[in-house]
This record gives C-alpha cells, structure tokens and sequence, in this order.
C-alpha cells in the first residue's frame, strides 16, 4: 500500500525570519522541498523581466481551474491557463464525479425535500462545525444554478433507462441530492470545459510549474514564476518563465495528497505506508508559494482518507466506482470478528476510522441480487482482480480468514435489518429497493482508506480573495477549491467537492475579471 516517490526533495532550507515563522505552523519551518527564493519571499515585480502577459493567470485545469477561466474569458478577459502535468483536468478528470446539488429539477422530479439549511447542516456535522458556515452556504445556494450551468457549457451527467438524470447515494447526507456522473467521471466536465475554453482561443498550457508568486511594491499580486517542462515536482528543474497578470492571479491549484514529506509534517501518521487516490501533481509547491507570498494557510492537517478503497490496487484505481455505490446496500465486515463495525452510509472520517481502528483491511459482501443498480463498477472490479466472486458466504469467509460461523450469523442478521428496513445496530438507512443477501453469487472486496482530500489551503473570504496573517486580501491574488482551506472543516462530504470547485471556481473567475489591475 505504499505511495509512489514524488520527487519532492528535502535539500533546501527556508531563509528570512518571517517565512520561517509562517511556514513553522505548517510543521516546515527548517526542511521543506522548495528554493530559498520562493521560501523567503515572494519576487518583487521590480526584479521581474516579464516573458508572457495576459490578464487572469490560472493555475490548474480541473474543476476549478476550467470553470473559473471560462467565466474570466466571457467576461472579455484575457485568459492563461497553466497545467504542471502533462495532462489536462488534474483530479477533477479522476473523480466519481457526482455533484451534490440542493433544490435540483431531479429531486424535485424525485419527490425529494431539500434545503440550503439542511445541507449547510449536513456539511457541519461532517466537518465538526470546523467549515467556514457561509462559505458553505454559498456553495448550498449556487449549486443548483451552477450544475445546470456545467450543462450549458457542455458537460455531461448519466442519465438512466428513461433518459433522465439521477441521484446517486452518498454517506454523510440526510436526503438524496448527489446528481450522478456516468462512466468516464469528472473527464465528462474537465473535457468539454477545456473544448470549451478552446474554441475561445483558450489552449490549457501543460507542463508549467508555479514556483513563486511575483508582488508589486504596494503588495499586489501581479504575476507568477512558473518553470515550464519541470522534471516531476521537482520546483528547481525546467526553465523559468515570468508570466504577467495584468488583473489577477488564480490558485486553483488542489491538495497536496501526494506531497509525502509536507503531508506528513501536518499528520505524521500518513506515512509511506498509505496510499493515495490523487495524480501525481498533486503536491505542496503553490501553497508554499502562497504562504511566502503572505498568504494566512488553515486547517493543513486536517487531511480526509477515503475509506471504501482497495488495497489491492494503486492509487485511485476502480474499487471506488463499484465499493462506494454498495455502501447502502452491503455491510463492511471486521476481519477479525466477522462483524459489521460501522454504519456505512455514514461521512468519511467515521467510515474510515472504524476501518483503521480494526488495524487491516476489513470486508465488503453482498451477492447479485441486492447489488446496487445492477452492480454499476462490478465488472471492472472483477477484471481488475480486487473483487472476487463466491458460491457461498462460507467460502467468502475462508477466503479473507473470517471466523465463518460469525459471518453467517452477522449476514443473516443484517438481512433482518434489510428485510425490516431498520438497522437495530447502526442505524444506517435502508433502501426501500434493498435485498436480502442470501443467494449466489457472492462477491467480496477487501478495503482500507487512502489519502484523498485536503481540507486545508489558503484562506479566502466570500468572494475567493486570498487574506493574508492579518485577514486582510491580498490584492491580486484568488483561490478556489482544493487549494482552499476551511470550507469542509474536518470531513468533506462525498460529492461536495464537485460542488465546491465549480461553484467557487465560477465566482473566482467572475471577480478576477472585474479586478481593474495595478
């Protein structure tokens, strides 16, 4: 389960007493892997010879990144998208997907009763009232206009049989509002956004690195250093190039999950030993960038694992797309005892920690007939060898050295709970459409959580404007989704991430454009 290396070094030591201050509340002050320059300061744009101009520089082609140029570029701005991977769409393009929508036409159509309040609500709870409650409200209250907006600028969501958009379950929410995404995830939205952006005259340019934010002499953000071909994530390789923004620049940069040395800094229990669901770009340099521009960073250490993954497989893999559907359906199984240890339709942290509490990889089973719409992600699965089928729960049991007579009295309890619709021992909600799992075939998977989502970043206010130590903006300078901290608190809730990225990115976009420049 181990994580591939990130080529981040350690080699470097941070200079000037008030970055080392800074960035010593990140866990990095003395050894983090970027130059002296950008550790020390951001560059002065007195000492910048500028290479490229536009007016909105973009960092990053997922969600965030492509909504927000869209909505600069319509707004008549002069637009830069740059990209560190050699692939565009970032984690957006890897994801699920599905996109946790309030007061949408499908659940009106569904007969689903929602609201901002109950899903401000819901994301509290996850997050132990740690969110930011109005960033979340907004999210709550743009979400609907801004998934019909994906649509305008086509992006594509699954439709079922009779041609109609649907709601997929998620753990963590009080009502159905996730508007599912069909085979190929989050590429149905990065990839007509950047066609999109392209026939704007807007190319996604790849393989371009931020490393340092450049700041005028009243403290306004006016471009950025980018290394253009870097070797990996190694900030000192590529040649560098400095980009003018004659408006504003854009972080919409995402987590650092893959970062080994700086996640582990924040948590030193997310070691080698756990692996992660992101791209490998998904590392800490702009944040580094930001904070040694000024930038006030929150809630670093809070770093979300995703408890239904696979073990037997890197990265993020396809476990995802067949486990996290089953997740209402089917129980997950202490190795050890043979019983269940979680009400699994419940958030993140809670699923993941019952998993880790158990000390190794717990069990999914179910049979065929009470698959989750038809065992959506089961074929993959089963090809990729991390779902194994079974003629028997006994010899489902055996095969994962479970206890087999725990086994069957646990499956044949929960098929109680299934047959009442009341779980008596977690309280999980059962499906009206749920089936007992008592006949041929069984399947089983093993899981164990993997590093996933950063709730911590920059801090911004309403408008996505990045606030420094003294909570004041930072002209110039916004930020949006991942690379945002404080909105999720301590557990982001599946599906909100979309939500979260397209709705801020979308605003980010917006004022960046308006902003009238130095």
């Amino acid at each position: 389960m181990g994580i591939n290396e990130t080529g981040v070094s350690r080699r470097s030591f941070i200079t000037g007493a008030a970055a080392a201050g800074v960035l010593a509340t990140l866990g990095l002050a003395g050894c983090t892997p970027q130059d002296k320059q950008t550790a020390s300061a951001a560059t002065s744009g007195s000492d910048t010879k500028w290479d490229e101009e536009c007016d909105v520089l973009v960092v990053g082609s997922g969600y965030t990144g492509l909504a927000a140029a869209l909505e600069a570029k319509n707004a008549g701005a002069d637009v830069k998208v740059i990209e560190k991977t050699a692939r565009v769409g970032g984690n957006s393009a890897l994801a699920a997907g599905d996109f946790a929508v309030c007061n949408s036409s499908v659940q009106k159509r569904e007969g689903v009763q929602d609201s901002v309040e109950q899903y401000v609500d819901d994301m509290m709870v996850a997050g132990l009232h740690l969110n930011d409650k109005e960033k979340c409200r907004v999210i709550a209250e743009k979400s609907n206009e801004t998934w019909e907006w994906t649509i305008e600028m086509g992006a594509t969501w699954a439709k079922n049989d009779n041609d109609e958009y649907f709601l997929y379950p998620y753990g963590g929410h009080t009502v159905m509002r996730s508007i599912a995404q069909g085979d190929g995830g989050g590429a149905n939205v990065t990839g007509p956004f950047a066609e999109k952006l392209k026939g704007l005259g807007v190319e996604v340019e790849t393989k371009r690195m931020l490393t340092e934010l450049v700041k005028d002499a009243n403290g306004r953000v006016i471009g950025a250093i980018v290394h253009d071909k870097p070797s990996g994530n190694d900030v000192e390789s590529g040649t560098p190039v400095a980009i003018k923004a004659n408006k504003a620049v854009v972080l919409t940069t995402g987590g650092f999950g893959r970062d080994l040395a700086f996640r582990q800094a924040q948590d030193p229990r997310l070691d080698d030993s756990v692996d992660c669901t992101n791209q490998e770009g998904a590392t800490a340099e702009s944040l580094r960038a930001s904070v040694a521009a000024g930038a006030m960073a929150v809630h670093t250490d809070w770093i979300q694992l995703l408890p239904f993954m696979s073990p037997d497989e890197q990265g993020y893999g396809v476990a995802a797309f067949y486990t996290d559907g089953q997740a209402s359906y089917a129980p997950t199984l202490d190795v050890a005892t043979g019983k269940r240890i979680v009400n699994e339709l419940t958030d993140r942290k809670r699923y993941a920690d019952a998993i880790l509490k158990t000390g190794q990889p717990c069990v999914q089973i179910t049979c065929k007939k009470a698959l989750y719409d038809g065992g959506s992600g089961l074929e993959g699965a089963l090809k990729a060898g991390i779902t194994t089928e079974f003629s028997s729960i006994e010899e489902a049991a055996e095969h994962y050295g479970m206890p087999v007579d725990a086994v069957k009295e646990e499956i044949a309890r929960y098929n109680t709970f299934v047959a009442n619709k009341l779980d008596e021992d977690f309280k999980k909600p059962i499906p009206d459409d749920a089936q007992t799992i008592d006949e041929p075939p069984f399947y089983g998977v093993r899981l164990w959580p993997k590093v996933h989502h950063c709730m911590g970043g920059v801090k911004t206010d309403l408008e996505c404007r990045v606030v420094d130590m003294d909570l004041q903006v930072i002209p110039g300078l916004y930020a949006a989704g991942e690379a945002v901290g404080g909105i999720h608190g301590a557990c982001r809730l599946g599906s909100c991430a979309t939500a979260d990225c397209l709705v801020n990115g979308r605003i980010a976009g917006q004022n960046a454009a308006k902003e009238q420049g130095a």
